[in-house]
């Protein structure tokens, strides 16, 4: 499942044999998903892991955190940064180890750098960048196919509205 704004890919079974198929591969953790996300700010470092505990906000029941305790839930989140811009913003690559709810939001904004467009996570909205929702895409996601047991890979183009974000940036760098 994505978030309601994330764009990219999606994968859907036809049949109960390869929903089961599927869901066992997600519970399993052994498919690849890969997503880029524009974040406000520029890491200091090139790449790094997340590995922080991700639960319900205790203060704000719809929105996640990192929590530490039992109500938090193992997340681990590889990045790397793939693009800077000058006002100031990156283009992060992120890999999933796990699929916690906001995963990728969460992590990014516990590193301090929010996902442009992320109302619910603090973004604020700014004249000089208009953005039209949030800004991730899931851009690969490789598996085993269901049937046939061969390796699939899934990427996803990204969509008109992202590729006018990173314009934008890239021109005012």
């Amino acid at each position: 499942r994505l978030d309601r704004e994330t764009s990219g890919v999606m994968v859907a079974a036809k049949t109960d044999a390869a929903h089961r198929a599927l869901a066992m591969q997600f519970a399993e953790r052994t498919l690849e998903k890969s997503y880029l996300a524009l974040v406000d700010g520029v890491p200091r470092l090139l790449s790094g892991s997340v590995r922080a505990p991700i639960g319900r906000n205790l203060a704000q029941r719809h929105k996640m955190a990192v929590v530490e305790g039992p109500t938090g839930r193992d997340a681990h989140t590889d990045w790397e940064v793939k693009e800077r811009f000058g006002l100031p913003a990156a283009l992060v690559a992120c890999h999933i180890h796990t699929g916690r709810t906001h995963q990728i939001r969460v992590h990014m904004k516990h590193l301090g750098h929010i996902l442009l467009g992320d109302l619910v996570y603090g973004w604020k909205a700014r004249e000089d960048l208009p953005v039209p929702r949030v800004m991730l895409h899931a851009a690969r996601l490789a598996l085993t196919h269901p049937h046939s047991g061969e390796p699939l890979v899934i990427e996803a183009p990204l969509p008109a509205d992202y590729e006018a974000v990173l314009a934008r940036l890239r021109q005012a760098g």
